[in-house]
């Protein structure tokens, strides 16, 4: 028996979970079951209780014997990957959208505290991966997609989302909310794929 593929979804500030439930429908054609999980970015909580939380829900899918990717989109890029850093033999795959994985620029309109001024748990996300992210193995990297606007992001620089080791792709496009829409639906086989191959 085929084990079912659930995709688990962690969106980004927004959290436009409908949004995403939407753009990412089609994704069962090829037997993949999206499943977008809230968080609520903007809130007072801690990262760390937003991590405790997110795992719990994770449990519960591999306590039906699924297979389980990941996709964090924008500041879910991180938390998807903190997660896959601390039990990486639990998944399947993990994809970065468009997702800032670093401090980056100190300074400018894209800088790290302008960028994680409405969101302490999304600064807290960043700054652990880039401290769990030193620790993942060679084998652990090649489960994993990052993905970024070919012709710029105006809210996340290109270097803050790319991963040594990993699968690094462009897609033809510009602006962060517009590269993260066509990434989930008109250039969505290059993640479909990644995702369904052995």
């Amino acid at each position: 028996m085929i084990k079912k593929h659930i995709v688990l979804i962690i969106p980004g500030l927004g959290n436009e979970v409908w949004l995403v439930r939407l753009l990412t429908n089609h994704w069962r054609h090829w037997e993949l079951e999206p499943e977008v999980l809230s968080v609520d970015w903007q809130n007072s909580e801690s990262f760390n209780i937003k991590f405790t939380n997110l795992n719990k829900k994770i449990d519960q899918f591999l306590k039906n014997d699924c297979k389980v990717s990941l996709i964090g989109i924008s500041a879910g890029g991180s938390a998807a990957l903190n997660l896959f850093s601390e039990r990486s033999k639990d998944f399947n795959k993990v994809i970065n959208v468009c997702g800032r994985l670093k401090t980056g620029p100190r300074i400018g309109w894209r800088s790290f505290s302008r960028m994680t001024a409405s969101s302490p748990a999304f600064a807290q996300s960043v700054k652990l991966f880039e401290k769990q992210g030193k620790l993942l193995t060679r084998k652990d990297r090649e489960k994993i997609m990052t993905v970024r606007a070919k012709f710029g992001d105006e809210l996340v620089p290109c270097k803050t989302t790319i991963l040594d080791g990993a699968t690094n792709i462009q897609i033809p496009t510009i602006e962060h909310s517009i590269s993260i829409y066509l990434s989930l639906t008109i250039f969505s086989n290059r993640l479909i794929n990644f995702l369904i191959a052995n």
